[in-house]
């Protein structure tokens, strides 16, 4: 139940956050920020220990860790993407979070060629 913690916290940072935009904008902007900032040092708390676990069973499973990696570093790029461009429009930026998520979807695509890479070659092998 602390993801309802969590959000609750969002809310009443959006509130202050609101309020706070009508007569003092900068002190909208560092509410903003600061709930942010809240919010995923929170989440990376919690997710790295997981993360570890997840590692230990891949491992003794017997599956390469690159593709787990792989897709941990896509998951990762995508969630700061996404979080860098609300943020972006959140400030009237909205050309400024088009180019963000352009930049996660390259870099997503960038770190997956190695992968694709390898399974062409797998593929190209077995014919």
């Amino acid at each position: 139940m602390e993801i309802l913690k969590v959000l609750g916290f969002c809310l009443v940072s959006s509130v202050l956050s609101l309020i706070f935009k009508q007569q003092r904008q900068e002190y909208a902007f560092f509410i903003s920020v600061a709930a942010a900032i809240s919010v995923l040092s929170l989440l990376c708390l919690r997710v790295f220990p997981q993360l570890e676990e997840i590692k230990v069973l891949i491992s003794s499973s017997g599956i390469e860790m690159e593709y787990f990696k792989v897709a941990l570093k896509a998951l990762g790029i995508a969630y700061l993407t996404e979080f860098t461009a609300d943020t972006c429009r959140d400030f009237g930026q909205g050309s400024i979070a088009s180019k963000a998520e352009l930049a996660g979807k390259a870099a997503i695509f960038i770190i997956s060629i190695p992968l694709l890479a390898s399974v062409l070659k797998t593929a190209l092998e077995l014919v």
